[in-house]
């Protein structure tokens, strides 16, 4: 192993390998091999996919181009992985085999999956890969022939092509069809301008379709096996839907060939999204460079990874490292003209600033300039009164922006995050610019303290539900953002009352956590509701005060023994909260309906990457460098993660932690989320700066 370099320049921490230029990393190094039971996100800035159970179809598709919508046919957030967008069946000797309910082994990157199964007959490989500069994937199907005989395969794709709206999820199933013979392309056309008009295409490179079908064989949306029919290649007869009668759409393709041993047969769909106008001529340009477009984008995956690519020289670390870059080159949408970071590659279409705020956490050790634009962003869409986003998003018509409100946590990692890139960077003249509306955060915030306390109406962290009081949570985040509002000001030489007011407030506030909200029987931070009763619950958001040195070293290693006995489960990480019974308290809290999730999920108990970071940063603060790094290997690293109850690839937004039902025990929900990457790379600079 190659000796590792540090060099410590003023506040910025960089990390390289002596002589790295002789290494580049490749595909090799970040695809990941595994069999078993798995949910997958995969996708690039404009198309997104997600599968459950290692299915090789996907149970959802997310177009972001040129405007949010999807494929979707779950009517249960909960129990989406048990419904179908799409069938693909095998025949052989007259009797088909659904490939689509199977599951298969994983060849996985954060941008591809490939899915293979075999037997002593054939070989199935079916893959998904994505483009660069178009709003397409490529859905591949090959079987090869293993025996020693002529074979004929017949396949049967059915895709179907019914829209969901972005944000009301409003369920369109009403389109016309055409088919372009030259290209062999079923389009989808959508009149609907919630739809923003779109038009759907699933085109064939490969094998060419026998006969084909723009109509639905669908009757009932609530059907769950909707596929099963054993004459339905025989009612494929080239038909399409008539603008003038609307129907419900799919795209459903037969194919057959006849094969020698050894050889296959292959199938390509293009499918992608696009305005009317654009879309056969974009079909025509995929169908002769598809393959380069699906180089380029590794290419540009391959590339992000590598640039100021930071190594730790352990190799279980460094694994995960290169997944976390990936997912954060991945992990950016197409909104309204522009690519901007998003969450998670299918399961969410609008701009979240929570997410893009820390995330960049770690993003401003190793790309200035992807944060300087992630801010500029931010506050570009901000009110003229210079309120900032909480989110941003297509709905029904047009483009919304929802405001952060005075309690939300946004203004507080907004400030953070801002201090952050002027200490790495020095770039006064982009301070002065975010000045305004730091201030502005920060006034927003602070009109919910009183005596030197934030209170709030969310329990903790999230931004769900409603019952007033005082938070720890957010008096920490005060007291951070306050001291660094007050650097900010002081390095940009702004001197004034005010902000000698300021820092006096950050110190009133940390004496009146550490004796107002600090419980001597619990060891721990705790909360209150309006009424001055106590808020029973341990909440993972009180572990940032370990982290902030908000609180003395004995009262910070009582907090993390108090969390250690309550929050910590000992295989995967940090529950949210305990105990886990806000399904029980939707009422009190004004939750809407089971918004939080019923026990050890969600925010009702489920383990996020964020509280497993927490739990590391303040074991490190108090010198359990050891412990954090065992931890970390063990909860927030791919192979940890893989290795674990109910275990796969991920880095995900939460984890079942039901460990009294094992098939739940360790389920991964959302498996490529973007600040899971990110507070991975966040705590492993934070741990090299301290060796």
């Amino acid at each position: 192993m190659k000796k590792l370099l540090l060099i410590s320049l003023n506040v910025f921490l960089f990390i390289s390998f002596q002589n790295f230029s002789q290494d580049r990393i490749e595909r090799k190094d970040i695809e990941v091999h595994f069999n078993g039971d798995a949910q997958i996100e995969v996708g690039n800035h404009y198309i997104g996919t997600e599968f459950h159970h290692s299915f090789p179809v996907p149970q959802r598709i997310s177009f972001y181009y040129p405007v949010a919508n999807s494929i979707d046919l779950s009517n249960d957030y909960w129990k989406r992985d048990s419904t179908f967008i799409m069938a693909l069946g095998l025949m052989e000797n007259n009797k088909i085999e659904w490939l689509h309910t199977k599951p298969f082994q994983l060849n996985l990157t954060p941008y591809s999956v490939a899915f293979t199964r075999s037997d002593s007959t054939k070989v199935i490989e079916v893959s998904y890969n994505f483009c660069k500069d178009k709003p397409a994937m490529v859905l591949s199907v090959e079987i090869k022939n293993l025996t020693n005989s002529y074979q004929t395969y017949s396949i049967y794709a059915d895709l179907q092509t019914s829209l969901k709206t972005s944000h009301t999820y409003n369920h369109k199933s009403k389109a016309w069809t055409e088919y372009e013979k030259e290209t062999h392309t079923l389009y989808t056309n959508f009149e609907d301008p919630e739809t923003q008009h779109t038009q759907l295409f699933v085109s064939n490179t490969g094998e060419v379709p026998i006969n084909f079908s723009g109509k639905s064989s669908i009757k009932d949306f609530n059907k769950k096996e909707w596929w099963i029919d054993n004459d339905i290649m025989k009612r494929v007869n080239s038909e399409v839907i008539s603008s003038e009668n609307l129907e419900t759409p799919a795209s459903r393709f037969i194919y057959q060939k006849s094969v020698y041993p050894e050889e296959s047969i292959k199938i390509n769909l293009l499918i992608g999204s696009a305005k009317k106008n654009e879309a056969k001529g974009l079909v025509k340009n995929l169908q002769i460079n598809y393959a380069n477009e699906i180089q380029n984008y590794e290419n540009y995956i391959l590339e992000e990874v590598n640039k100021n690519l930071h190594l730790t020289g352990d190799s279980d670390l460094d694994k995960s490292i290169l997944w976390a870059k990936a997912i954060l080159a991945v992990n950016q949408h197409y909104i309204d003209r522009s690519i901007q970071p998003m969450p998670c590659p299918a399961e969410y279409n609008f701009y979240f600033t929570h997410d893009v705020l820390l995330t960049d956490l770690a993003v401003v050790n190793f790309d200035l300039l992807r944060v300087k634009k992630d801010l500029q962003f931010i506050i570009d869409h901000a009110s003229e009164d210079k309120i900032i986003p909480h989110a941003y998003y297509w709905k029904d018509s047009t483009f919304k922006t929802e405001l952060v409100t005075t309690d939300g946590w946004n203004h507080f990692w907004f400030i953070i995050l801002s201090a952050d890139y002027l200490k790495h960077s020095s770039d006064t003249a982009f301070a002065n610019e975010l000045y305004p509306y730091i201030k502005k955060s920060l006034e927003q915030s602070l009109s919910g303290e009183k005596d030197g306390l934030m209170y709030a109406y969310r329990p903790d962290w999230w931004d769900i539900g409603r019952n007033y009081g005082p938070r720890s949570y957010m008096t920490i985040l005060a007291i951070k953002s306050i001291r660094d509002f007050t650097f900010i000001s002081e390095r940009l030489g702004k001197k004034s009352n005010e902000i000698k007011n300021y820092s006096a407030l950050a110190d009133k506030m940390q004496i009146q956590l550490n004796k107002k909200l600090w419980s001597d029987e619990k060891k721990y931070l705790i909360n209150y509701f309006e009424d001055g009763s106590e808020d029973p619950h341990y909440y993972m958001g009180s572990l940032l005060a370990v982290y902030f040195d908000l609180l003395e070293i004995e009262r910070a290693k009582e907090l993390l023994a108090t969390a250690e006995k309550f929050l910590l489960d000992e295989q995967l990480g940090i529950y949210t909260v305990y105990p886990m019974d806000f399904h029980e308290l939707i009422g009190f809290f004004r939750f809407a309906g089971n918004e939080a999730g019923d026990p050890h999920k969600y925010i009702n108990g489920g383990i996020w990457p964020h509280s497993n970071a927490w739990y590391a940063l303040a074991l490190m603060k108090i010198g359990e460098n050891d412990k954090a790094l065992k931890f970390i290997k063990q909860t927030m690293t791919i192979d940890g993660i893989i290795n674990s109850p109910n275990g796969q690839p991920a880095m995900y937004e939460y984890r079942n932690s039901n460990f009294n039902n094992p098939k739940e025990y360790g389920k991964v929900d959302k498996p490529q989320f973007m600040w899971a990457a990110g507070w991975y790379l966040y705590i492993l600079y934070e741990y090299l700066k301290l060796k």
